[in-house]
């Protein structure tokens, strides 16, 4: 029997199938709690010609139990006239299934080759194929606006897109995956940015999400099938990972999430919250477990500008991680909500508008554009420490963007 038995991966469990019985069993929703044994759903069919018949409906199923393999080999076995030995099936369904799910990635051996590819970008600096980007920011600063955007300029793909972002040179299907809003929604938005930007229809994927992504994983992988995206535009973080059933700082949510990720092997563009009770020139984080950040690859942080426009709003995109490149110097956005359309492009930073989100080396060498300073007098324009003021004056100073003459500081002159 064994010699004759197929075993099939799928994302998140697999198909074994019995020839010489014809039949089939599905594992799903396959998991490893911290108590180390092997649970998930068991699905058992029999073809019998062009007929199939559904001998045990997807069952929750504890794969390490002896016990559970027992009752249901015996309830078959009563249920059905057959000459299936039934405990032999499910010993070896739960023997292997324990045996495939603790087993991970086979090992490889990997040489250093100097003439290896730097990771592929999906979009300049911001995007990463393969991996977890993030944008998060604080509520109203239009990030799921900005990721539809980014979306788009892939999709087309946009050569002269207003974001002055270089963009892959054939087009890339993305699929949005919402757990904030519905579709309606999401077509309004849409059609607001393609009246906005003068676009041509954008055939964007979408599909409405209410389950934890991991809970919901079998699903989204169809979809990722069917629609042939490569791009995953994950709207919102909180809600993804599961943060209504629970408090998101702690590591689980975080572990099952990125789990699912990478069983999906795609590239994701992530929205996230900002941390709650953080107080103004305090670094922000993503709201939630640490793990967030330590799993993402590329991380942004959106912000909106001092001042309220009205229906301009300014906004900057700052680089706050990322562990397979330099991080891009600081983005600057205008986004205009005109009367059935949105226009978003790209604009030069206000280091005063956003001071307190650019770096100390920033700040000084936009405060020097007004001419030479003393150290004094940049610590009482900066308002920062002695310390802090001196280590970013050396390290400009070694990339010579400034210079000291006598007792002032000022810009080299390709820096005027």
């Amino acid at each position: 029997m064994k010699s004759a038995i197929k075993i099939t991966e799928q994302i998140n469990g697999y198909l074994i199938e019995f020839p010489e019985n014809s039949l089939t069993a599905k594992v799903s929703r396959l998991r490893t709690p911290s108590d180390g044994q092997v649970r998930g759903e068991l699905e058992v069919r029999r073809k019998d010609g062009d007929k199939e018949t559904l001998l045990l409906v997807p069952t929750q199923f504890n794969f390490s139990a002896e016990l559970t393999r027992a009752r249901y080999a015996n309830q078959l076995s009563q249920k059905l006239d057959t000459k299936i030995e039934w405990r032999e099936i499910f010993d070896y369904i739960c023997q292997k299934v324990q045996e495939l799910a603790r087993s991970g990635d086979a090992c490889v051996e990997v040489w250093a080759d100097p003439d290896t590819p730097p990771p592929e970008q999906l979009l300049e600096g911001i995007i990463y194929k393969g991996v977890q980007n993030i944008i998060f920011g604080e509520k109203g600063v239009s990030k799921s606006t900005l990721a539809y955007t980014l979306a788009i300029c892939i999709t087309l793909p946009w050569e002269d897109n207003p974001l002055s972002l270089k963009v892959p040179t054939k087009p890339v299907k993305t699929l949005i995956l919402d757990w904030e809003t519905d579709e309606s929604i999401f077509r309004y938005y849409l059609a607001r940015l393609q009246k906005g930007m003068g676009l041509p229809i954008v055939p964007l994927f979408y599909r409405r999400c209410t389950l934890p992504l991991n809970d919901d994983i079998e699903a989204i992988q169809r979809y990722i099938e069917k629609s042939e995206a490569e791009l995953l535009v994950i709207d919102s973080l909180a809600a993804a990972a599961g943060g209504d059933r629970g408090e998101l700082k702690g590591s689980e949510s975080a572990l099952l999430f990125d789990s699912g990720l990478r069983k999906l092997k795609k590239t994701s563009l992530i929205i996230g919250q900002t941390a709650k009770g953080e107080k103004d020139g305090k670094k922000k984080t993503i709201f939630g477990s640490t793990l967030f950040t330590y799993y993402a690859r590329n991380i942004f942080e959106l912000c909106a500008g001092q001042d309220d426009y009205g229906d301009t709003q300014h906004l900057a995109l700052f680089h706050r991680e990322c562990n397979l490149g330099r991080k891009m110097p600081p983005i600057g956005l205008r986004i205009e909500f005109e009367a059935g359309g949105i226009k978003i492009e790209r604009e030069p930073v206000s280091i005063a508008e956003f001071s307190e989100k650019v770096s100390t080396s920033a700040r000084i060498l936009e405060a020097l554009k007004e001419g030479k300073m003393s150290q004094k007098e940049l610590k009482e324009i900066l308002d920062v420490s002695y310390a802090s003021l001196g280590m970013a004056l050396k390290r400009l100073a070694r990339q010579k963007k400034v210079q000291k003459i006598g007792k002032e500081w000022g810009l080299l002159a390709e820096e005027v």
